[in-house]
């Protein structure tokens, strides 16, 4: 599903493709928005790499790592953010 160029996005539907990367290209499931990625260990430095690579084939934005803050990828919700910062950049 590529959601590139089809116009706004509500949160909803963000949190939905971004949930649907950890499952289909992580392998894993998160339970909530609000849940801790990074200090539980569900997301390690590998799968931070993974999730970037991800999230910009996905939204078609860039993320250069040396400008990417840690606080971004603590949540769901915090990279959903991100990536609504990152598209508002982009248009």
């Amino acid at each position: 599903m590529s959601v590139t160029g089809g116009g706004a996005r509500t949160n909803g539907q963000l949190l939905h493709e971004i949930r649907a990367i950890f499952v289909e290209h992580l392998s894993l499931a998160v339970e909530s928005p609000e849940a801790e990625l990074l200090q539980s260990g569900l997301v390690d430095s590998v799968t931070l790499v993974e999730l970037v690579l991800s999230l910009e084939a996905r939204f078609g934005v860039s993320l250069p790592f040396d400008s990417l803050e840690i606080d971004d990828f603590r949540t769901l919700n915090r990279i959903a953010g991100l990536i609504e910062r990152s598209t508002a950049q982009g248009s």
